[in-house]
């Protein structure tokens, strides 16, 4: 019993005051995000001072809140989930491959028109709409503006999707699209090739 106690006095000395200093400081806590209304608040603040027109605001933030379907869908991107062999081998099927051919054969005009007058290979060009719309079939049927609000709510990258976010709030506000009909992926990636608003 009295070797337990000298044990138990040499741990409380140990962790004494002065030995507290021998441990690393936790930092400042980083800060927690305004409630959703009031951010959502000062997003359409912001859109307006942009040029936003005031009807294009409203219709698209009417009823908007975070999706956390994407949340989940951003953080289990198979791009970041799985080892680079797993991917290409899920993603560059010989089905795959035949049918990058059959569209590049099918559409070969057009693409070096493409290709000549924005300096792109028309074989990254059928790359690209291969792997990011499978040629067309799955260009995304989310609604956009909750999708790129949701994500520019979100911490981890919500600066970069905020800049999306009022490229896509121009692109309604330019009347290019209605707003009904500008669905994307997950991430807010719009058409075939799922480029994102700012592109």
């Amino acid at each position: 019993m009295r070797r337990f106690a000298v044990i138990l006095v040499a741990v409380i000395v140990a962790v004494a005051p002065g030995a507290a200093q021998d441990f690393p400081s936790l930092g400042p806590l980083a800060p927690l995000p305004p409630p959703f209304d009031f951010w959502l608040s000062s997003l359409r603040a912001e859109a307006a001072a942009r040029g936003i027109r005031p009807e294009i605001i409203e219709q698209a933030f009417a009823g908007v809140e975070p999706v956390e379907q994407i949340l989940e869908r951003d953080r289990a991107q198979a791009e970041f989930t799985l080892d680079l062999g797993t991917y290409l081998s899920r993603r560059l099927t010989r089905r795959t491959l035949r049918t990058a051919q059959a569209m590049y054969a099918s559409h070969r005009t057009l693409l070096h028109r493409i290709g000549e007058q924005y300096k792109v290979s028309p074989r990254i060009l059928v790359a690209v709409w291969g792997l990011e719309s499978n040629f067309g079939r799955f260009a995304g049927v989310r609604p956009t503006i909750p999708t790129l609000t949701t994500l520019a709510y979100d911490e981890r990258r919500g600066a970069m999707f905020r800049n999306e976010l009022f490229s896509a709030l121009e692109i309604l506000n330019r009347g290019d699209i209605a707003l009904d009909q500008m669905k994307g992926s997950w991430a807010g990636a719009l058409g075939q090739p799922q480029f994102m608003p700012s592109s």
